[in-house]
């Protein structure tokens, strides 16, 4: 295979690409195992809950806090790195798969090794921020190796779209198989299941990603190993400033329905976790399908807009998933199926586009102004979002508490539907303003390039 010298990995290609893909069912699965199952395991009982929502929204919120932060301490850490045998992403993704696994399944143990509301507090408040910490040492270097390791958009959507198929297979084993596992073995059962599955996964992209033996790096003169030189760098790209004011916003309301699905399942809608589960594999499916739907989007509208259109139709969705269980007559089960096909169609946008989208303004980054710093970019939207993220699982808790998160008190449950959609409907109108607000010649120029 003939090698670009000005590269550091080997291009992938035929079914490496798919290799490199599959090491994203991991860590995505295990967290979203705990977006959905997390706050039901610590306050499910009614009686006697392991902890209050407030509780386990406050650990959640730091958790994601210190995630947030994280993410661009590892990103300046890993740009800036110059091994030559593994590169500047593998040894981050080898080192740090199994202190997280075992953070993970530290969590599940909460109430039998902690006897009171404080001990368990403790107990999650320190595997939780764990876990968080160690998932971005994992996924932040793996999502940098995208504009590396394929040198156009053609490739990356090709590629971004494995990505996306093995991650929807990840969420859906979270959403969908998991309640299956939970009710076989317990939460701490299915989590040792999962976490066996991740830790196989992620040997795949260690075993395919190669360093280029021929990559020699060019000295670039802007190049820096301050932290806070290279975030506010990647600020000072416009097109990266403009797209994450108005994508986090939107992941605001995208993680307050995350946090709130298992409680629509089980409290709106009247559903078991198993069938809970059932329905949860029906988003991801009907994700999977959209797949190559969203692919003629980027070919034909660009990222940017594509994306608009993912997150618009969260909004519509956000809002049905508020008005349909209050309609009499229609079993839960029809409902949750209807709803969860729709919520496949956003789902698969939001799988494929931000990753691609983000490449792109890498490349013209290192064009204006000469710098490597992939990690960084992601890093920052990882920071962001993680942020936007603790909001949620927070809010969701307090209003739970507040306001009631049971069959018969269900306000809590019902009135986050509506405040998502409001969320997602300010990022999409954010995005919709910046990218009008651009030189008019971006927008073909996107949409060539995609």
């Amino acid at each position: 295979m003939e090698q670009n010298p000005n590269t550091p990995y080997q291009e992938l290609k035929g079914g490496r690409q798919a290799l490199y893909a599959l090491g994203h069912i991991g860590p995505g699965m295990l967290s979203q195992f705990i977006t959905t199952w997390l706050l039901l395991f610590f306050t499910g009982n009614a009686d006697n809950p392991v902890l209050s929502g407030t509780l386990v929204g406050t650990a959640t919120l730091v958790g994601r806090i210190v995630d947030g932060v994280a993410d661009p301490l590892v990103a300046n850490w890993s740009d800036n790195i110059r091994g030559k045998r593994f590169g500047r992403r593998l040894p981050f993704m080898l080192l740090g798969t199994i202190p997280m696994i075992l953070c993970f399944l530290l969590i599940w143990i909460t109430p039998q090794v902690a006897s009171t509301e404080l001990a368990r507090f403790i107990w999650l408040f320190i595997f939780l921020n764990g876990f968080y910490f160690f998932y971005t040492v994992v996924v932040n270097p793996y999502f940098a190796l995208l504009p590396e390791i394929a040198r156009d958009d053609k490739q990356r959507i090709f590629i971004q779209s494995f990505v996306s198929v093995f991650g929807i297979i990840g969420m859906g084993a979270a959403l969908g198989a998991s309640g299956f596992l939970i009710n076989a073995f317990g939460y701490l059962g299915a989590g040792v299941v999962l976490s066996v599955v991740c830790a196989l996964v992620m040997v795949a992209p260690a075993l395919t990603i190669k360093v280029n033996p021929d990559y020699v790096p060019k000295p670039t003169p802007n190049q820096t190993r301050n932290l806070f030189k290279n975030i506010i760098g990647a600020f000072k790209n416009a097109k990266f400033a403009k797209y994450i004011i108005g994508f986090a916003t939107f992941f605001i309301g995208f993680q307050l329905i995350q946090y709130n699905l298992a409680f629509v399942t089980t409290v709106s809608l009247g559903l078991e976790k198993g069938m809970s589960s059932t329905l949860f594999i029906v988003s991801v499916v009907s994700a999977l399908a959209f797949i190559p739907l969203y692919n003629v989007f980027v070919r034909k509208f660009g990222t940017t807009r594509s994306l608009m259109i993912s997150m618009l139709s969260y909004s519509v969705v956000a809002v049905l998933i508020m008005a349909l269980p209050q309609i009499k007559g229609i079993s839960g089960t029809a409902l949750g199926f209807a709803l969860m096909a729709l919520l496949g169609f956003p789902y698969s946008g939001l799988m494929v586009i931000p990753n691609v989208l983000v490449s792109e303004i890498i490349d013209d980054d290192y064009r204006e102004f000469e710098v490597r710093r992939e990690a960084m970019f992601f890093g920052v939207q990882g920071l962001v979002n993680k942020l936007a993220t603790a909001f949620a699982s927070f809010a969701v808790g307090v209003l739970h508490d507040v306001l009631g998160s049971t069959a018969g008190d269900s306000l809590g449950v019902t009135i986050v539907a509506p405040i998502a959609a409001a969320f997602a409907l300010v990022g999409f109108f954010v995005m919709m303003w910046l990218n009008r607000t651009s030189k008019t010649k971006a927008a073909p120029e996107e949409g060539d390039a995609a």
